[in-house]
């Protein structure tokens, strides 16, 4: 597909800061989108109380109930599986990226719990598959199919969270829902591994499918999903998205999406936050359905309401919980014109839960999407120092040669775009005050500014001084275009 064309990035930016001594995994980056499109975020939780029967009761906590796993497909060969509905609009049905995950809490197969000196006691005989990343996967229309995913993270593997030992896997499905000729309607998910009956904690699981769509009518976005897993138990967890940038002029749009284990409806004091730099602090996300000291809450929720669309659409998810949500962001408070940087904390005092996926978009610049889904350029980052430098200089003599009429032939060393005129002399006069000596031209397909700062007809010249520039922290892109050649 032309529009992901990846351009030559050759360090990734990502940011994740976590408590000291913090047990799992540490959440990373696992896929980035620049396009017009939006996304959908669907699934369900695999045990509960009934078999078949919705649970909505919200008074109890998720250890006192005896779980079992949900079974609604009729199949005698699956012993879990449930349902969710996918529903796209009609004319945005171009998959680009589809993600499957699934996790729970499988410290063995099954657990009983007993009073000892008035203490529960959970016992189980601590034993249990390690193919927890073989399941069933069944689109609309079609039969399931066998998935063996990748294990992102297993405790029963170490000595971490020895009361529950969570996983958490993951498939990219993305082919099989480009190959489907129904892409709207009921997903199942079957053969998800938990613990039934007991656990310290309660037992807890579930899936979620996160698609990524093309649709030309939309604004420039960015999306990035992360994986991991860790437990928010009075330890910080932040994460810092980057690798974007907002449009220039008008209002910013921006969601989260989010899976976790283990957050008690009835448990208050976790929390997500969001950095307001206006303010110089984090101020807390919340909905009508998530309160801002409740927001782990055991519930799949779609911003201000429940996603029932699924079998069984049980309110309360006993431990498994999803949420897909704008940031609220009026007068750009939060992530304002020209932002590069997102930040977002996880924290909790009393209702301990793990944090395994997080997925983040926002509309950007339609410059940037530009320049990230071409290859008529091509950055560098400071660590390309480390990297040979034949293979490089071979890389911009064999960009693409872009037309710019009236323009001197050679090689261009761009460091930023605008679409406003205003704010490209504003740039101009922030470099001048750097002691550089700035130069502009404009494109005539798109009338944007171009601000370089070297042209030469040798590349060699213009490749060592974008290294040069790229060690300066106010250059978060630099890059090398090809004109008139």
């Amino acid at each position: 597909m032309p529009h992901l064309k990846l351009l030559v990035l050759i360090i990734l930016f990502v940011g994740v800061r976590t408590g000291y001594g913090q047990e799992g995994l540490h959440f990373s980056v696992n896929h980035q989108l620049y396009l017009k499109g939006n996304s959908a975020l669907i699934g369900n939780n695999i045990v509960s109380e009934h078999a078949t029967k919705p649970f909505n009761d919200r008074a109890i906590f998720n250890d006192k109930i005896k779980m079992e796993y949900i079974d609604v497909d009729d199949d005698k060969e699956t012993f879990s599986s449930s349902q969710a509905a996918l529903t796209l609009p009609e004319h945005s049905k171009k998959i680009v990226y589809a993600a499957l995950y699934w996790s729970a809490i499988y410290k063995y197969d099954k657990g009983v719990k007993r009073t000892l000196n008035d203490q529960i006691v959970y016992k189980g005989n601590d034993e249990r598959s390690l193919d927890v990343n073989k399941i069933l996967f069944k689109t609309p229309l079609g039969e399931y199919t066998e998935i063996k995913g990748l294990k992102v993270y297993d405790s029963y593997l170490n000595s971490s969270f020895n009361d529950s030992k969570p996983y958490v896997c993951y498939s990219d499905v993305t082919q099989l829902l480009q190959d489907t000729e129904t892409v709207n309607g009921n997903y199942t998910v079957a053969n998800i591994k938990a613990t039934e009956g007991y656990v310290s904690g309660g037992c807890s699981g579930g899936w979620l499918l996160y698609v990524v769509y093309e649709n030309p009518d939309d604004k420039p976005k960015y999306f990035t999903t992360y994986n991991g897993f860790l437990e928010v138990d009075k330890k910080t967890v932040d994460i810092t998205f980057a690798d974007f940038k907002t449009n220039e002029i008008g209002d910013i749009k921006t969601s989260l999406s989010i899976g976790a284990l283990e957050g008690d409806q009835k448990l208050k004091t976790d929390v997500c936050k969001v950095y307001n730099s206006n303010v110089g602090d984090y101020v807390p996300l919340y909905t009508n359905l998530r309160a801002e000291d409740n927001f782990f809450n055991s519930s799949i929720t779609i911003d201000d309401v429940y996603f029932k669309n699924r079998t069984p659409n049980s309110i309360n998810t006993l431990g498994f919980d999803l949420v897909k949500m704008d940031i609220p962001n009026k007068d750009n408070s939060i992530l304002s014109n020209n932002s590069s940087e997102l930040t977002i904390e996880f924290k909790t005092k009393a209702d301990r839960f793990y944090l395994f996926f997080v997925a983040f978009e926002t509309e950007i610049s339609p410059i940037y999407l530009e320049n990230k889904n071409t290859d008529y350029y091509m950055t560098v980052d400071i660590d390309t120092y480390a990297l040979p430098q034949d293979k490089d200089l071979e890389k911009i003599k064999n960009l693409k040669s872009t037309s710019i009429p009236g323009l001197k032939a050679g090689y261009y060393l761009v460091t930023n775009v605008f679409s406003v005129e205003k704010n490209a002399t504003n740039w101009k006069e922030f470099l001048t005050e750097k002691g550089h000596t700035p130069h502009s031209y404009k494109n005539p397909i798109n009338n944007w500014d171009y601000i370089y700062l070297k042209n030469s007809e040798d590349p060699n010249e213009v490749y060592l001084k974008q290294r040069e520039l790229s060690r300066l922290d106010y250059f978060e892109d630099i890059w090398v275009l090809k004109i008139n050649m």
